[in-house]
């Protein structure tokens, strides 16, 4: 499958807010079952996953419940490719892919707006981005991407509850994110 901004974005929201499992199954006509999901209280970014999955996958994410903040579509085809192009997705293990890592600096920005929409927060008062995560090398993975394109960043940790920090100081400066705002989650 050749990279594109979907599948980087794709990558990006699970490796945030998203999940990939396999599991046995007793239904008759199947042994295993498979799920993708991503779970965010914006409207827009759960529809722009739904909008990227359908577009490589050919498929129609649906709503998990009723509080429509989880989408979700149970695909065995689906988890394998995935799992083929970028290993384990799970919050202490995922990493960015070399694909990722050596592609073009649009495709970085796509990966790192997505990711930074499900995990960042912007500290306005201390105009700089954060990222808290229990993944060390997947932070350092984010690192390197920031540093390719000349965006400096600082690595702290490990924290009293075993997460690390990713900071991006004078946010508002970095011209590549003039146009990134933290959309408002709703109620």
């Amino acid at each position: 499958m050749k990279l594109t901004a979907e599948l980087a974005r794709i990558h990006a929201h699970l490796c945030g807010d998203g999940s990939m499992y396999k599991y046995k199954t007793s239904e008759k006509d199947r042994i295993n079952r498979a799920v993708i999901s991503y779970t965010n209280k914006n409207p827009k970014l759960l529809e722009e996953f739904r909008k990227d999955m359908n577009k490589l996958f050919d498929v129609k994410m649906t709503f998990k419940d009723r509080h429509r903040d989880e989408v979700i579509v149970k695909s065995i085809r689906i988890f394998n490719i995935i799992n083929k192009m970028f290993g384990d997705l799970s919050s202490r293990k995922w990493k960015i892919p070399k694909i990722i890592k050596n592609s073009s600096k649009e495709i970085k920005l796509e990966w790192l707006k997505a990711f930074f929409e499900d995990e960042a927060y912007h500290e306005k008062r201390y105009n700089r981005l954060k990222i808290k995560s229990v993944n060390y090398e997947g932070l350092k993975d984010v690192q390197k991407i920031l540093s390719s394109i000349k965006i400096i960043s600082n690595l702290t940790g490990p924290n009293c509850d075993d997460s690390y920090y990713l900071t991006i100081s004078k946010f508002d400066s970095v011209k590549e994110f003039s146009n990134f705002i933290k959309e408002p989650i709703r109620k």
